[in-house]
């Protein structure tokens, strides 16, 4: 290891704490990971949490010991953390850690002290509740409805904070322990984010909240960039105060405390970068730029883009960008994804083999996408196995028979001609979903529909009521594709049309995005704010990404994408008919 220099990038997720090690030309050069439940079974966690019913919690001071673990094993392995110059990462969203009067001092400890491990410095003392809530976390359905009656209903939470109230989300977690815990409530002094824990730790001083990150909590006013007071107020008026007043927006948090620089070897002039969420951080993990769009093809499919527009709804997520200034990073989950694809595969693969199973083949179904000579261009359907997200509504599948010219559904129907039919149609109003829902939040593109469509017709998803018009020359530039199912070249090439990105289609296995987007970041913001380079992220990104590691998958196909744009409107008319 000759280089002059190198970049950590935390991932502290649910299950483990990884931390991922890259040069200055990006490239990773080592890699250690802490598994909660195997390397530290005294705290007797399953998969990494509590669970008490619709109760889920981490203790924190797992992540303590964790931290201490990972950075031991940098050193048992000869890695030379003094070459460190900059470390940020990612942390599981939503959680929250809650600090007593002690905190400070306590923390102030490492700035001194290397002798015994974190947990001695920052034990028990330091917080005034040992566990942190955990995204799985489903307890909170009375709070939840308390946050969207404080400001009058879902959408208005939504236009406010860019989401409705979710069970995870910090604000109604904070609310839930100040009603049902509140002696535990008045003894907490500061409340962190997983992210401003982690940082906090890294510095030796408690720090505010990253901004970004903060959007994910049902306080944030995304548009005037503070707390909500009306939300606030409903927690308590010491909230405010608790949170530590406004979130951070400085690029570097300070620098790494003499714990670590004692202790492990870091230089003492080494940076650190805010810690950010998991979701946020996966898109600083790829050279993203506006109207750009990752696609995550798993057991669920989620899509994440980076917009200029705040565009919020109800079924969907707006956080502020944490690299690009006046961006936001748009993230739509879907329950249906590959388990709904897999369905139709097992019932395909069935029927044409005798009855007989034919283990996870893909070979009938993906025929079946790319076969274009069906006469299936006035069909479309739904497939819901489990209830989904978006559009909100419980497990249903509907098969259908619409007028390709007006987009009217003519007929409901049992089946279509056979089971070939369901797995291209499957795939293609997965896709479609993506697309309408993507396109609020798009920069108007130079390639139009050239069908001849009512472009006044009014179409309805979500909470979203436009002219036709509005999504018929709406395009992503850069699609990329990642997540299991993205390696079935036939799923993606059919996503990949019904999207239709105008400058490529992409794919890349990333099994260390949230813990590479933390390197990166780490980088970057090292590097501005020492002034060594001046350029904003997303161009740093795309000029010194290692592209040789993406596969470009898909060719820009217009008719194909145009060929779409007829099955709009009665998509739209379809979800009208769901409950």
């Amino acid at each position: 290891m000759s280089q002059d220099s190198y970049y950590l990038g935390f991932d502290l997720s649910t299950q483990q704490l990884k931390c991922l090690a890259i040069d200055q030309d990006l490239k990773i050069v080592h890699s250690e990971t802490v598994e909660f439940e195997k390397d530290l079974p005294n705290y007797r966690t399953k998969k990494g949490v509590y669970i008490r019913g619709d109760t889920i919690e981490c203790p924190v001071a797992m992540w303590l010991e964790a931290l201490d673990l990972v950075l031991s094993k940098y050193c048992k392995a000869g890695f030379p953390l003094e070459k460190v110059v900059a470390v940020s990462g990612s942390c599981q969203q939503h959680g929250s850690v809650y600090w007593s009067s002690q905190a400070e001092a306590l923390l102030s400890q490492l700035n001194n002290e290397s002798e015994k491990d974190l947990v001695h410095y920052v034990g028990p003392a330091a917080f005034a509740r040992q566990t942190a809530p955990n995204w799985q976390d489903h307890s909170t359905a009375k709070q939840c409805q308390e946050f969207e009656q404080c400001v009058g209903g879902p959408e208005n939470l939504a236009q406010l904070t860019g989401s409705r109230a979710h069970f995870r989300f910090t604000g109604p977690q904070i609310l839930k322990i100040a009603e049902l815990e509140p002696e535990t409530y008045k003894k907490t002094n500061t409340i962190s984010l997983v992210s401003s824990f982690l940082t906090s730790v890294l510095v030796g001083h408690l720090v505010e909240l990253e901004e970004a990150d903060a959007c994910g909590m049902n306080l944030y006013d995304i548009r005037e960039r503070k707390f909500n007071n009306e939300l606030l107020h409903l927690i308590g008026d010491s909230c405010k105060q608790k949170l530590m007043g406004a979130p951070m927006k400085a690029m570097i948090a300070g620098k790494i405390c003499e714990y670590f620089t004692q202790k492990y070897g870091f230089s003492a002039d080494c940076k650190v970068s805010p810690m950010t969420g998991d979701n946020l951080a996966t898109i600083c993990s790829l050279p993203l730029r506006k109207d750009d769009v990752l696609v995550s093809l798993g057991t669920s499919t989620t899509v994440l883009l980076v917009t200029d527009k705040y565009h919020p709804s109800p079924n969907y997520h707006l956080f502020i960008h944490p690299t690009l200034p006046n961006h936001y990073m748009g993230m739509i989950c879907y329950c249906n994804g590959s388990l709904a694809r897999e369905k139709i595969r097992d019932q395909l693969n069935k029927e044409r083999a005798n009855n007989t199973e034919n283990d996870n083949d893909w070979t009938l179904f993906n025929q079946a996408v790319l076969d274009d000579s069906k006469d299936d261009d006035n069909e479309l359907g739904v497939y819901f196995p489990l209830g989904e997200i978006v559009p909100s509504v419980k497990a249903v599948d509907k098969r259908v028979l619409f007028n390709a010219k007006t987009g009217k559904i003519e007929q409901v129907v049992g089946k279509f001609a056979d089971l070939t039919h369901d797995a291209k149609n499957i795939v293609e109003s997965q896709a479609l979903s993506c697309r309408v829902r993507i396109s609020p939040l798009l920069s108007d593109s130079n390639t139009k529909s050239q069908k001849n469509l009512d472009e006044d017709t009014i179409v309805k998803f979500d909470y979203d009521e436009s002219p036709l018009r509005e999504y018929l020359n709406k395009r992503p530039e850069r699609t990329f594709f990642v997540g299991g199912a993205s390696k079935n070249g036939a799923i993606v090439k059919k996503f990949a049309q019904v999207i239709g990105a105008t400058k490529g289609n992409f794919r890349l296995d990333t099994p260390n995005s949230c813990a590479l987007g933390g390197c990166y970041k780490a980088m970057w913001s090292f590097l501005y704010d020492s002034n060594k380079i001046t350029v904003p992220f997303d161009k740093f990104l795309n000029d010194n990404f290692p592209w040789h590691v993406m596969e470009n998958i898909s060719d820009i196909d217009n008719e194909s994408w145009d060929r779409y744009n007829t099955k709009i409107v009665p998509l739209s008319e379809l979800e009208k008919t769901l409950s």
